[in-house]
């Protein structure tokens, strides 16, 4: 009867710890699921504090009966999967790996065991161990009649994904739509999946038909709204503007939806405004600025008619309007900061056009024509980087191509024509034409060099700049080979730093302005310097570097070595021997006292006395024995 007792009390404490482990867990999956609904990822999405809380109850009691219970393998296996499951709702991948893994080990024969492999599968994948989820998989995937099977498949398309395999993704995907057994939810989880693959590929038709699939019906509502919102801008991609505006029409009326209305009306104003129809657009977007001014929408709406009337109409003084009125719906916004610089880049270019119209019309003296052209750079840079219009500005380059007659700005805007076609307007076989056109006008020039680069070409161009350095390299190793020579042979090392010199001099003649040939001159003031009567040579030629040169490297080198003074005075000697005369002085002075003190007799010293209280008893003994 006593065993019978016991035995009755130990299955009660079993059912009491099972049936608290299984409420707790019933509660946080009906928290799970209210939290999912309202996002349309689960992996960007974790459990919040009361959820959480529940879970390690639920581990907590699992773990009593593991404790209590460690030979009954029916209820330590129910207890090892809830404790598994928990943890993997908790995102708690390598702890929620390691139970599935013990659930194989000890119960491969229970019923949750097809969870199991598919469960392990995927917190392996979101523990970024893709290619063991891979393996673990396998068994998931090769059996059409596991539970798991079209789970499996999606994960195997994820996996594939990752890989950056997104034929096999959709292939796997594909698989899923084929087989008749689906479910009608995972085959709408396959479909998303398949139209975001197609998107990212940016094979728009595909994507499209993927999110108006009809099985998208049975997602939950982020994802039916997703869905919806891709497939309008699918459209956009395609350039059908006025179908795109239909479903963001239905997007703006369904009720669901209803928080996301204003960026809806946003949509159908720019769909239609591509589609041509910009009055039907303005209405739209006057509807926005009615029903939620001051708000980034509100913004954005105003930002696009400022951007249509600068860029089709080209009204600059509206679109300045425009833009203000952008600014002060939402000023902190992106689209309000871009109101603002496209705003204080229309009032420059309006005032330098204004500029360029002046010096035309002006009747009385002949264009400044420098000023003009520096002008039409300003605008095209505008034009550009201010207020995206890159067309407008390559029509500001071509007109100063064909009607400058600088060199120097022919080249710069050619150069600057070629690299809009190649990185704004993405035409990289007008500008590969323009690249070259560069290379046969104006070779053995910085632009030429550039342009080479840009095509992919061995840079062959050298401008003087180039070759100066070249012929300065040759001087330098003739100077390297006359310092070598040993003085024993002091006929040789004169010829051979004469042979420099005229290397050095050849390339400061040819090339003055060059920075190897200042670089020459400087060589030319050292060699000077090495002789004692060619001084007066060698200050002259620092001077000139010190006084045309002063912002290069040697010329500030120039400078330090006349400050150091290489030639001295009689004024300078006699300071000189003044300052000695100082120093001399004082020095005899200080002697002087030394010795006075050193004769004097010195003071005896007295013994310090030190009081008991300031004894310092020094601890000699060896510390090995205790001396009491």
């Amino acid at each position: 009867m006593f065993a019978a007792l016991l035995d009755g009390c130990t299955c009660c404490a079993y059912l009491n710890h099972m049936f608290n482990a299984e409420r707790l867990y019933d509660e946080a999956t009906e928290l799970r699921t209210a939290r999912l609904d309202s996002v349309p990822d689960e992996t960007q999405s974790y459990p919040g504090s009361e959820e959480s809380q529940k879970y390690e109850k639920v581990i907590e009691k699992g773990s009593r009966v593991l404790e209590r219970f460690p030979k009954n393998k029916k209820r330590t296996a129910e207890a090892v999967f809830l404790i598994a499951e928990s943890y993997r709702h908790k995102a708690d991948w390598p702890k929620a790996i390691t139970k599935y893994d013990e659930y194989e080990r000890y119960f491969a024969d229970n019923d949750s065991m097809r969870a199991v492999e598919y469960q392990r599968a995927y917190c392996l994948y979101r523990n970024q161990e893709f290619n063991i989820s891979r393996f673990a998989l396998e068994p998931v995937v090769a059996d059409k009649n596991h539970p798991y099977y079209f789970q499996g498949l999606n994960l195997l398309s994820l996996l594939d994904e990752k890989s950056e395999a997104p034929e096999q993704a959709i292939a796997a995907l594909e698989a899923v739509l084929a087989d008749t057994s689906g479910t009608p939810y995972m085959k709408g989880k396959a479909h998303f999946r398949l139209a975001g693959l197609y998107y990212k590929m940016e094979n728009w038709d595909k994507a499209h038909l993927h999110y108006n699939a009809k099985e998208i019906e049975n997602l939950n509502d982020r994802e039916r709204q997703t869905a919806g919102e891709q497939s309008a801008e699918c459209l956009v991609n395609m350039k059908e503007y006025l179908k795109a505006a239909d479903e963001f029409k239905k997007l703006y009326k369904t009720e669901a939806y209803e928080r996301q209305r204003p960026l809806y009306l946003v949509r159908i104003g720019e769909t239609t405004l591509l589609a041509g129809r910009n009055a039907d657009a303005y209405v739209i977007f006057n509807k926005v600025n009615s029903e939620y001014p001051k708000t980034e929408h509100s913004s954005r709406s105003y930002f696009n008619m400022g951007d249509y009337e600068q860029s089709k109409t080209l009204n600059y003084e509206l679109a300045m309007s425009y833009y203000d009125s952008s600014y002060i719906a939402r000023a902190i916004s992106d689209y309000g900061q871009k109101s603002r610089d496209r705003r204080n880049a229309l009032k420059r270019l309006v005032s330098m056009r204004e500029k360029n119209n002046e010096i035309l019309q002006n009747k009385d003296s002949i264009p400044d024509m420098k000023s003009f052209f520096s002008n039409e750079f300003m605008i095209a840079e505008l034009f550009l980087l201010k207020l995206s219009e890159a067309d407008s500005a390559v029509t500001r380059l071509t007109n100063v191509i064909e009607k400058s007659d600088d060199t120097a700005s022919v080249m710069r805007a050619s150069y600057a024509r070629a690299f809009i076609y190649d990185e704004f307007l993405h035409d990289p076989d007008t500008a590969e034409d323009l690249y070259k056109e560069i290379v046969e006008k104006f070779p053995n020039t910085e632009y030429a060099k550039q342009a080479q680069a840009n095509l992919g070409m061995r840079v062959t161009m050298k401008t003087r700049e180039d070759e100066a350095r070249d012929r300065y390299m040759v001087a330098e190793s003739l100077w390297t080979v006359a310092s070598e020579i040993p003085v024993s042979k002091m006929d040789q090392v004169d010829s051979a730093y004469a042979t420099a010199f005229n290397a050095f001099d050849g390339v400061y003649k040819d090339y003055p302005q060059t920075q190897s040939g200042i670089q020459a001159l400087y060589m030319k003031a050292i060699y000077f310097q090495m002789t004692p009567e060619r001084i007066d040579s060698a200050v002259a030629i620092y001077r000139n570097l010190r006084d045309n040169h002063g912002q290069t490297t040697w010329g500030k080198r120039a400078a330090y070595v006349l400050n150091t003074r290489l030639t001295t005075s009689d004024d300078d000697i006699a300071r000189l021997r003044k300052r000695t005369a100082q120093n001399i002085e004082n020095i005899d002075k200080k002697s002087a006292k030394y010795y006075e003190e050193l004769k004097a007799k010195p003071e005896e010293k007295k013994a310090d006395i030190i009081s008991k209280e300031d004894e310092i008893l020094e601890n000699t003994y060896n510390s090995m024995y205790d001396f009491e």
